[in-house]
């Protein structure tokens, strides 16, 4: 018994030092993680109801006010057509297969984890990024945006259209994988 207390004790010693060293690497590196992560969530048009950024009032210059960080289905549009924006895909791969807007990058909402080393790879964190998903009820692209304000990308935006809206206006379209 006394020989299993001292392996169950070695072991908590060794997770301790690992965890240690695995925050002062972290710290150390430039580009390391917070530690306490900080970012507030990506507020875009509430899903459920009418509200999308297509629908929303005109101020009396007559311009169109959206919610902070949502793009509009025409802003959308000269976003992709002008290449000024890096588009993800917050859908399912299979989703993104059978069609996504052009150029967009496909990242699942829940598999960033696998998806990372491409996101740090092909979107620098000044990109300006738009994000979206299905469609007006769908907040997979809000919380990938989340997720992206909390690892630096400072310039992110949603299309809360998404899939639906695009399509539905008879915008072009991709299929297949990237």
């Amino acid at each position: 018994m006394n020989s299993f207390l001292r392996e169950i004790l070695g072991g908590i010693v060794l997770m301790i030092a690992a965890s240690i060293a695995g925050i002062v690497v972290n710290v150390a590196r430039p580009d390391g993680l917070p530690l306490i992560q900080a970012g507030a969530p990506v507020e875009t048009a509430p899903h459920g109801s009418d509200a999308t950024p297509d629908s929303a009032a005109a101020d009396s210059t007559g311009a169109v006010a959206l919610p902070e960080g949502a793009v509009s289905l025409e802003e959308m549009k000269r976003l992709i057509d002008s290449g000024t924006a890096v588009v993800i895909d917050a859908r399912s791969s299979t989703e993104y297969e059978e069609g996504h807007l052009p150029g967009a990058i496909n990242i699942p909402h829940d598999r960033l984890p696998e998806f990372i080393d491409a996101l740090n790879s092909e979107v620098p964190l000044d990109a300006q990024v738009v994000l979206y998903c299905r469609g007006p009820e769908c907040d997979f692209s809000d919380m990938l945006a989340t997720e992206m304000k909390i690892m630096g990308y400072q310039n992110v935006a949603v299309f809360t259209g998404g899939w639906e809206h695009w399509t539905g206006a008879g915008y072009p379209t991709e299929a297949g994988p990237r």
